[in-house]
């Protein structure tokens, strides 16, 4: 991997790396990976144990994330455009906020749980579809709800509607007297 000071990715390490420049500061699962990437269990852990030993990937508590390190490469190499869906401030940041953290660790629809992680104080989620081609991006800062794709086409425009629905859903499980001030028209509009 290392040779006269130049790193040498392998294309698998290369793709482990690349999934988890998707999470900038925050922590992808192992299990997020998996899915994200298809690889084998048994694989993935050599390939992270290889990359922990070069110092270019750290173990945190709920996953993986870039060392320092691996950082400053994955960023000379380039990160992949995203397709905004959704972009919108919002009125009422508790509810959005208590549907958004109810979403961590969920699956919704075909969409995958990916990870979630804090970067630049925005509450960062993502999902990847089960075969792999489709992932989506919510964040949240500041009162903007903003959820991208890696790709631009309805079946992402359906998965960001069906996580926004989710998200209100879980907002109201518990607070059944903010109903009224949901915009329920945009949102019966996805189907």
């Amino acid at each position: 991997m290392v040779y006269d000071g130049a790193i040498d990715f392998r294309e698998d390490e290369e793709a482990v790396l690349k999934t988890l420049s998707t999470a900038s500061d925050g922590e992808v699962s192992f299990t997020g990976m998996r899915r994200a990437l298809g690889m084998h269990q048994e694989k993935l852990s050599r390939i992270l144990r290889r990359l922990e030993k070069h110092g270019l990937v750290d173990r945190g508590n709920k996953g993986y994330r870039l060392s320092g390190k691996a950082r400053k490469l994955v960023n000379a190499r380039g990160v992949e455009k995203g397709f905004v869906i959704v972009d919108t401030r919002v009125e009422d940041v508790g509810l959005v906020l208590a549907g958004v953290t109810a979403l961590h660790g969920r699956w919704v629809d075909e969409m995958r749980w990916l990870g979630y992680s804090v970067e630049n104080d925005a509450h960062v989620l993502r999902w990847i579809s089960q075969d792999g081609e489709l992932q989506i991006t919510l964040r949240l800062k500041d009162g903007r709800l903003t959820i991208s794709s890696n790709r631009n086409e309805r079946r992402a425009v359906r998965a960001a509607l069906a996580i926004l629905r989710k998200a209100y859903e879980l907002a109201l499980i518990d607070d059944t007297s903010v109903l009224k001030t949901l915009p329920t028209g945009f949102l019966n509009t996805a189907a």
